[in-house]
């Protein structure tokens, strides 16, 4: 791993000197490169049939050596390992660090649905609804989180990936939110979940009348958010800010709003006012510099 890491900073370092068709050879490089450390990986999983460093260059190789013989073979030892191993040793060995994939996903739930009894069935869930919930079968592990395992603390996480747009995601926020009374966290991040869902749903819109009544709803959302997050808090003074600039752009920049004043000089430094411009058409054009 770490010779792996090495070889990538020196590519990377590589790409950013040159530019064009060189600096794409290299990027591709960079993203082949795990074909070249599958054997080498799949050396230390052999080394180590039954323990986790086994098992940890096993996924390393599913995540990272697509389209290899020993991708194909990396893969059938791990779905063999998942069926076998103790839930809670494989739910160790599942960090957010391990990223999904379609057949890996598919695995974990399957061992967790068989083993739903076990304490430990809530992470592998937990870890399939956050790790993978961009994957056919994410939206089945987020329902099945949320409606067996509520007081999992990743259903925390849930929400915020609930908030972006998820089909079905209305629902289960309000579901979580019926859950939530007793989870001071949960219930926050739910609410705030819930208004930008609807906020972004009434800026899409079509009917104005539909549009003002989500916008209403989505405001009574992100108000409660930002009067639940604590005052003065660190620990949540981010969350805070974001709900209380959710809030204010839907108050003030919704679609079919008259648009804020705008006071600044232009490129010879003279003072100008969007307002100066109103009944014309306008482009805004927002750029940076980084």
């Amino acid at each position: 791993m770490k010779d792996f890491t090495a070889k990538q900073r020196e590519i990377v370092t590589a790409a950013q000197k040159v530019k064009g068709d060189e600096q794409n050879k290299l990027w591709d490089k960079y993203e082949a490169l795990g074909k070249d450390y599958a054997d080498r990986f799949l050396q230390v999983a052999e080394a180590d049939p039954k323990g986790d460093t086994g098992f940890d260059a096993l996924l390393w190789i599913v995540q990272n050596a697509a389209d290899t013989p020993a991708h194909k073979t990396a893969t059938e030892r791990v779905q063999a390992r998942v069926a076998e191993m103790p839930l809670k040793a494989l739910a160790a060995r599942l960090t957010p660090r391990v990223q999904a994939t379609p057949a890996l996903l598919a695995t974990v739930l399957k061992r967790a649905e068989a083993d739903e009894k076990d304490p430990a069935a809530g992470d592998l869930v937990a870890w399939a609804a956050t790790s993978g919930y961009f994957l056919p079968g994410g939206e089945k592990a987020i329902r099945r989180l949320v409606e067996k395992y509520p007081d999992n603390p990743a259903v925390e996480r849930v929400c915020a990936i609930l908030g972006r747009g998820m089909k079905g995601g209305e629902d289960m926020l309000r579901q979580i939110l019926d859950k939530a009374a007793d989870k001071p966290k949960v219930k926050v991040a739910a609410t705030f979940a819930l208004g930008q869902l609807l906020a972004s749903q009434a800026d899409k819109a079509t009917d104005k009348a539909a549009g003002d009544k989500l916008a209403a709803e989505a405001e009574k959302f992100l108000t409660a958010a930002v009067e639940l997050y604590p005052k003065n808090d660190k620990a949540t003074e981010r969350q805070r800010a974001s709900a209380e600039g959710e809030l204010r752009a839907l108050r003030t920049l919704r679609v079919g709003m008259v648009a804020p004043e705008i006071t600044a000089p232009d490129l010879d430094k003279k003072e100008f006012k969007l307002s100066d411009y109103r009944g014309k058409v306008v482009m805004l054009d927002f750029w940076g510099n980084w």
